[in-house]
């Protein structure tokens, strides 16, 4: 159940992601939530064959990945908004 709910989320923020890459003129800042992505997808995909127990902190470390990813989407590191 956790497993699924992890995989929703990490689709909504790739797909969120992908859209806020395309409609934006400066993709390379995006580069740093790109590579979360992969290790988050990386550290759900481990928790795939795992139970009980055993599943518990590569599933914290999955949720802390997406709450990164989230951040690094909405506010790109590196990049000097304008005001």
């Amino acid at each position: 159940m956790i497993k699924l709910v992890l995989l929703t989320f990490l689709l909504l923020q790739v797909i969120y992601l992908l859209i806020k890459v395309k409609n934006s003129k400066e993709k390379k800042y995006y580069i740093p939530a790109l590579f979360v992505s992969v290790i988050t997808a990386w550290l759900i995909y481990k928790t795939l064959p795992l139970t009980g127990f055993e599943v518990l902190y590569p599933t914290i470390y999955s949720a802390f990945g997406l709450f990164i990813l989230f951040i690094f989407t909405k506010h790109p590191p590196f990049l000097k908004e304008k005001n």
